[in-house]
């Protein structure tokens, strides 16, 4: 990828965040291998940052499984990164439950670019099913477009018993066409109580 391309300065920004933000409260895990679930992942364009980042911060191996309900991207997703640790499955992020396959103990799951103000009730199952996967110790991590969507998913969050460790403001967010949305603006970084 091109330095010059917003998806790769997108991806430079991600793991910075992922460094600064969510680094510190895995490492107190002492982790020996990491789980990741990237649900609504769509082509996962941060499945190589995301491996990258697991395998600097642990010892043993690494696995990715992206869910997505739409094909096309779930396809695009297996074909640019099938070199990766990684799964991608064609998968209703609210209805995990009924797939054993996915499984939970995750270490991280992550929502990048959660859509919630687009369908509070979908959202609040897909945060549901992702505090759901993640271990005793784990992490719910979110990123959001906007601040006023980012406010209403951490009140969805903490009713779904959710415990907020930090919500960060990326001031390194690269500005959409949309006003008032940019890429990653919010990152916060939850936990089940």
């Amino acid at each position: 990828m091109s330095s010059d391309n917003p998806i790769a300065k997108d991806m430079r920004v991600l793991d910075s965040l992922l460094r600064e933000n969510v680094a510190p409260h895995l490492r107190e895990k002492a982790l020996r291998d990491m789980r990741i679930l990237n649900l609504a992942c769509g082509q996962c364009d941060e499945a190589e940052t995301l491996v990258k980042f697991a395998q600097e911060e642990t010892p043993g191996e690494v696995q990715l499984i992206g869910a997505d309900i739409r094909i096309r991207e779930i396809l695009q997703a297996r074909e640019q990164h099938a070199k990766l640790p990684a799964e991608f499955l064609l998968e209703d992020a609210t209805r995990l439950d009924a797939h054993k396959q996915i499984g939970d103990g995750f270490n991280m799951v992550l929502l990048r670019h959660q859509n919630f103000w687009h369908g509070p009730e979908l959202w609040k199952k897909i945060f549901e099913q992702g505090l759901e996967r993640t271990g005793d110790d784990g992490l719910l991590v979110i990123t959001s477009y906007y601040d006023k969507e980012h406010r209403l998913a951490l009140d969805a969050l903490k009713d779904l018993g959710a415990e907020l460790i930090e919500t960060k403001h990326n001031l390194l967010a690269r500005k959409l066409r949309k006003p008032g949305k940019f890429v990653d603006k919010h990152m916060a970084v939850l936990r089940r109580k």
